[in-house]
């Protein structure tokens, strides 16, 4: 789906794989045409993902991340807006008929239980700049205020790990008001099409792309991150194990990639209707490593030579992290902390 990942059937329970075969033709013509107007990007060659010392650390010597849940991101209202958008959207027109009248109601009973994991990347800078993920008001929101570092990520290699998983996928955030409304505009009209033309279920696929929908609006303040996505929204009956740490002045649930590639993954292609929504034949997934980590860039500190020499001896140890190229941050920033 343009790179947008197969489709998981979220909360709604047991739903048929001719509903997600319907779901994906819908965000399928959605994405197609957003993408095609430049509404939405492609995906990019190389994502970005801005982090402290401690973590890059991690992620290299461990070749796993981690995906926090959508309602603990530092957007605190997001996921809560995005349903509100929702619903005020499929609540204006659910007076049109007993179907959009469903639509809407199936759409409330699973929007307070829906689960995002999400691992956020950048696309870097718009313009033709020679480090594009060289961005200071990144390295200040994320990357521990200039003294972290910034991972880039090969998109494609990540995108084969989204086509061989149920339930995952990459997908740009959505800032624009418009954008997000009429992008929940499409997927209703076509939907409703697709009722009128007498095809089933197509209340439950509506839900399901509605569903799909909600973890990628974010508010116009956040413009500026050009933020894309990994996501996973675990199918019904497959529940993640969660872990949990403290992001300042509350506690956030977790999962791991590994956890859902190594352990997950397998459980979920063993049920038919979730093998049913990847593509075939599965793209070949070259792992490990899991996290297919291209270059490192070390944030301007005062350590950031120090710095530069230790990413560099921790890749040299491993055989799969030996051709990381390690850079350096040009930004003459002086961090005050």
């Amino acid at each position: 789906m343009l790179g947008f990942g197969p489709l998981g059937s979220g909360a709604l329970g047991s739903v048929p794989s001719a509903v997600l075969h319907l779901t994906s033709d819908i965000l399928l013509e959605v994405v197609t045409e957003f993408v095609n107007e430049g509404l939405l990007p492609g995906r990019p060659d190389e994502l970005h993902h801005f982090t402290s010392l401690e973590t890059a650390h991690r992620i290299l010597e461990n070749d796993d991340i981690r995906l926090s849940h959508a309602e603990y991101s530092n957007d605190q209202m997001e996921m809560e807006e995005a349903k509100r958008i929702i619903r005020e959207l499929v609540g204006a027109w659910s007076f049109s008929g007993p179907f959009l009248g469903n639509v809407f109601e199936q759409y409330n009973n699973v929007a307070s239980n829906l689960d995002a994991f999400i691992f956020c990347m950048s696309m870097g800078l718009t313009s033709d700049a020679a480090f594009p993920q060289d961005m200071l008001s990144q390295w200040r929101a994320y990357g521990q205020d200039g003294r972290g570092i910034c991972l880039t990520l090969d998109g494609s290699e990540l995108g084969r790990r989204v086509s061989n998983t149920p339930g995952l996928r990459i997908n740009p955030v959505i800032y624009d008001r418009h954008i997000q409304e009429r992008f929940i505009r499409a997927i209703i009209d076509r939907a409703v099409t697709a009722h009128q033309n007498g095809t089933p279920n197509a209340d439950q696929a509506a839900v399901a792309a509605l569903v799909y929908a909600t973890p990628l609006m974010k508010d116009p303040g956040f413009a500026e991150e050009r933020e894309w996505r990994l996501i996973f929204m675990p199918p019904a009956n497959v529940t993640p194990h969660l872990y949990f740490h403290a992001r300042r002045d509350f506690i956030a649930p977790f999962i791991t990639l590994n956890d859902v590639w190594a352990n997950m993954r397998p459980t979920m292609l063993a049920i038919p209707e979730l093998a049913d929504t990847l593509p075939a034949p599965l793209q070949p997934a070259q792992v490990p490593p899991l996290i297919p980590v291209t270059r490192a860039m070390v944030g301007p500190s005062g350590h950031q030579l120090l710095n530069r020499r230790a990413i560099q001896k921790l890749v040299a140890q491993s055989p799969h992290r030996a051709a990381v190229h390690i850079l350096s941050s040009t930004i003459p920033y002086r961090s005050l902390a």
